[in-house]
C-alpha cells in the first residue's frame, strides 16, 4: 500500500474530475495524490443517482479474472470510513467476484465534496441510457432541494430545461412517479398523471387511451373538471336561495312536473303542477344540469321527489272513460325515452365539440412551428382568400396572431410587422390568417347541421395530421357513430 500526503484543494463549483485528470502526474508526484489499495468488502458507496446499476456477466468474469484495472475514485470521510464516489460498478461487480483488493485514487481534486456536487458530476458522467426515469427524477429533486437551479440541472444532465422542470413535476406526484417506476410510460404521459394527481378517473382515462388520443382525452378530463366545478359553484348558489338541488336522476323517486297532477284520479280535465305553486310542496326541487361553461350551458328544471303526493296527467287503466287519451302510458314513456336519448347526444357531443375545438386550437399552434409547410398550404389559402372571404372579412377572433405566438390588441399590425422584417415568413402569416377565419367559422352547428366549409376545413386538417375526434368526424361528413346507451348518473327527464 502506497501512502502519500492527502491535502486537497477545494475545485470551483463546475470543475470535473475529468477536468483534472491531465494533472494527475503531477499531483502524484506533489504527493496530493495517493493510489492505495482498499479491500472491496470494507469500503462504502457515497450516494449514486443510478440506483440499478446492470451488472453483465461478461463484466464481472473480467473482472475476477484481470481484477479492476482502472483505479476508484475514494475519498475519507470524517467518520473514518473510506467511500467510493466514482466506480460503482467496479466496485460491485469486485465485490460479485470476490476479490480481497481494488486499487483506489484518493485526493484528486473534483467537485465532489458535497452530496450536490457528486450529483452533478455523476450526471455529467453517465451516460443517458444509463439512468433510469426515476434515477434521473431522484438526482434533479436532490439537486433542487439543495438550491441547484434547473438550468444549472439541465446543463450538467444534458437536457433542456423544460424536460427538468417536467421531471420536477413529476416528482411531486405520487401517482406520476409511480407510473414513472413501470418504465413503460412516455414522459409525456407522466407530466399528465401528474397534472391530475388526486383525480383517479382523469388518470384512468389518461392511462388508458392510445397515445394519438392522449391530447384530447387530457383535454376531455381538463373541461370535464371545469364543469364540475362550475356546477359545484351553480349548486352552492342555488341551495343559498333556499331550493334543493339534484343532479343525477332517479326515475324510481323522481318526476318530472309535467307528468304530475293534482287532478282527481277520474277527473276529465288534468292540468300540470305549476311550478310556482309546487314550491310548496315537500318534494319541490330543481333538476340541474351543467354541459359547459358558456351562458347558455346551464339549465335547472322543477321536479317533484314525492311523486306520490300527486296524481299521474295520465288516468289509472281501472278508471273507465268515455274516450281514450292520446298516448297510453307505454307510448308517452317511449316517447319520452327517444327524446332523452336525442338530449343525451346533444349534450355529450356539445361537450365533446367544445374540447376538440381546444385541441384543434393547439394542434394548428404546433402545425405552424414546422419548418416546412406542405406543399398545397398555399392552395388552401387562395381558396379561403376567394370562396370564403366573407369568413377572413368577417374573422375578429385575434386567432392568426395567437397561433403564431403574438399578444395583445394589436395583432394584425404585428403580423404585417413580422412579414415585413422577415419575408420568409410570409407563407405561415397567410397560412395562419386563413386557419383563424376557417376555424372561427366552426361552432357546435358544424356537427348539428355540417356545412360545406367546415367539412372542407377539417378535411384538410385531417390531411395535414390532425386526428378527427369523433364528432368532427360527424362536422366532417363521416358516418355518425351509434349512440351510447343512457347512462342513469347524467340522464335527464
Amino acid at each position: 500500500m502506497v501512502t502519500k500526503n492527502t491535502t486537497t484543494t477545494t475545485p470551483a463549483a463546475d470543475t470535473t474530475a475529468a477536468d483534472t485528470a491531465p494533472d494527475l502526474a503531477a499531483s502524484l508526484a506533489a504527493g496530493t495524490v495517493t493510489i492505495e489499495a482498499v479491500d472491496p468488502g470494507a469500503v462504502e458507496l457515497d450516494p449514486n443517482i443510478r440506483t440499478s446499476p446492470v451488472l453483465p456477466p461478461e463484466f464481472v468474469d473480467s473482472i475476477r479474472t484481470e481484477g479492476v484495472r482502472e483505479p476508484v475514485l475514494a475519498r475519507r470521510g470524517e467518520d473514518g470510513i473510506t467511500y467510493v464516489y466514482d466506480g460503482q460498478r467496479r466496485l460491485l461487480a469486485a465485490r460479485e467476484a470476490g476479490l480481497t483488493t481494488m486499487l483506489a485514487v484518493f485526493g484528486i481534486a473534483d467537485t465532489t465534496g458535497t452530496e450536490s456536487g457528486r450529483i452533478l458530476d455523476q450526471l455529467r458522467t453517465f451516460a443517458r441510457t444509463e439512468l433510469t426515469l426515476t434515477d434521473r427524477i431522484a438526482a434533479y429533486e436532490a439537486l433542487a432541494l439543495d438550491g441547484i437551479s434547473v438550468e444549472k440541472i439541465a446543463k450538467s444532465a444534458g437536457a433542456d430545461k423544460a424536460t427538468v422542470a417536467g421531471a420536477l413535476t413529476i416528482g411531486k406526484s405520487k401517482a406520476a412517479t409511480t407510473y414513472a417506476g413501470y418504465g413503460t410510460v412516455s414522459f409525456d404521459r407522466l407530466l399528465l398523471i401528474a397534472e391530475f394527481e388526486g383525480d383517479e378517473d382523469s388518470i384512468t382515462a389518461i392511462t388508458d387511451c392510445d397515445d394519438e388520443d392522449l391530447s384530447y382525452v387530457a383535454q376531455e378530463c381538463r373541461d370535464e373538471n371545469a364543469r364540475l366545478a362550475r356546477q359545484t359553484e351553480v349548486v352552492a348558489a342555488l341551495e343559498a336561495d333556499g331550493l334543493t338541488v339534484v343532479t343525477s336522476w332517479n326515475y324510481s323517486t323522481m318526476a318530472h312536473l309535467s307528468r304530475l297532477t293534482d287532478a282527481a284520479d277520474d277527473a276529465d280535465e288534468r292540468p300540470t303542477l305549476d311550478p310556482g305553486a309546487h314550491a310548496a310542496c315537500d318534494g319541490h326541487a330543481v333538476f340541474l344540469t351543467v354541459n359547459g361553461l358558456g351562458a347558455d350551458d346551464t339549465e335547472t328544471v322543477p321536479l317533484c321527489t314525492k311523486p306520490e303526493l300527486h296524481q299521474s296527467i295520465y288516468r289509472s287503466y281501472r278508471t273507465q272513460v268515455s274516450a281514450p287519451v292520446e298516448l297510453t302510458e307505454e307510448e308517452a314513456d317511449a316517447q319520452a325515452e327517444t327524446k332523452r336519448a336525442e338530449r343525451r347526444t346533444l349534450i355529450g357531443n356539445n361537450r365533446a365539440w367544445d374540447t376538440s375545438v381546444t385541441v384543434r386550437k393547439e394542434w394548428i399552434v404546433a402545425f405552424l412551428t414546422r419548418k416546412k409547410l406542405p406543399t398545397d398550404a398555399a392552395a388552401f389559402v387562395a381558396v379561403t382568400l376567394t370562396r370564403h372571404s366573407y369568413e377572413v372579412t368577417g374573422d375578429n377572433s385575434g386567432g392568426a396572431a395567437t397561433y403564431l405566438g403574438i399578444e395583445g390588441y394589436a395583432g394584425r399590425e404585428a403580423l404585417a410587422g413580422m412579414v415585413e422584417a422577415t419575408p420568409t415568413k410570409a407563407g405561415y402569416v397567410s397560412l395562419a390568417v386563413a386557419l383563424s377565419a376557417r376555424e372561427n367559422h366552426t361552432s357546435r352547428e358544424s356537427w348539428r347541421n355540417p356545412n360545406a366549409s367546415d367539412k372542407a376545413y377539417l378535411l384538410q386538417a385531417e390531411k395535414w395530421g390532425h386526428r378527427l375526434t369523433a364528432v368532427e368526424r360527424i362536422a366532417a361528413g363521416y358516418p355518425a357513430p351509434e349512440v351510447a346507451t343512457e347512462d342513469p348518473e347524467t340522464a335527464t327527464e
